[in-house]
């Protein structure tokens, strides 16, 4: 077995100022994990459950309500760590996959969506997954052609699991980027959900999940859209 390297290890960590603010989350018992999924296909469903079984036992799911209350108290009032399924872009395997295991284990999801995917005609989405980087591992899955959820499916998710608006079209937001497309992307986006799922979505999620600070011009849009909560690599900021 080869030898553990302390330098370099340390040398990695301290690389890049992300990277040792996670090390030092993790040294220090960090009160919640999260694992992103995207993709989540039937020839993955044994494996996906297996790790969603895991985290029910030695995890407790995380909800908003949780997450106000901690950032209200500085509490966290579970003796388990929390631990957050982060399910990204909306596919349509991730209602027929995904869900249901989550179901089954009483386990909290966190649905990062992008909202307008779910408009796009079902014979235009492969084309537009194409253009806006999302990423299908089997095209053959759904002859049909619809690879997204549509609003009935984000409906049943939203009532059981958070929604949180991952742009409107999985959209990389830049500081320079045009005034309208930071308004749509970030506020026409939140408001589509909403219109859709009936309650208030309170997190929004970069593409590339930079950090609330990353993006000075587009805190007005955060702000104006009533967002609670922001995204990034390493934390969810709060920002209201």
């Amino acid at each position: 077995m080869a030898q553990f390297d302390v330098r370099n290890f340390l040398s990695m960590v301290c690389s890049d100022k992300r990277n040792l603010e996670m090390f030092s989350h993790l040294v220090n018992g960090s009160y919640i994990r999260v694992v992103n999924y995207h993709n989540t296909e039937p020839e993955d469903a044994a494996r996906i459950e297996a790790e969603i079984k895991y985290f029910s036992e030695n995890f407790v799911p995380v909800t908003l309500k949780d997450m106000d209350t901690f950032f209200k108290t500085k509490k966290w009032p579970y003796e388990k760590p929390g631990l957050i399924p982060a399910v990204f872009e909306g596919f349509r395997n991730q209602y027929d996959v995904m869900l249901p295991i989550l179901d089954k284990y009483h386990f909290t999801g966190w649905f990062y969506i992008p909202s307008f995917y779910m408009d796009v005609p079902v014979e235009e989405q492969m084309a537009f997954s194409d253009a806006h980087e999302l990423d299908l591992n089997n095209r053959e899955l759904y002859p049909d052609g619809r690879v997204a959820m549509n609003w009935d499916e984000v409906r049943e998710v939203a009532s059981r699991h958070e929604i949180c608006c991952h742009t409107g079209t999985h959209f990389q937001i830049f500081p320079d980027t045009p005034e309208e497309d930071m308004e749509r992307e970030i506020v026409l986006s939140k408001r589509r959900l909403e219109e859709q799922i009936g309650r208030e979505v309170e997190v929004f999620c970069w593409l590339y999940a930079e950090e609330y600070s990353y993006n000075v011009r587009a805190q007005k849009y955060l702000k104006e859209a009533g967002y609670k909560y922001v995204l990034g690599n390493l934390k969810l900021e709060k920002i209201r």
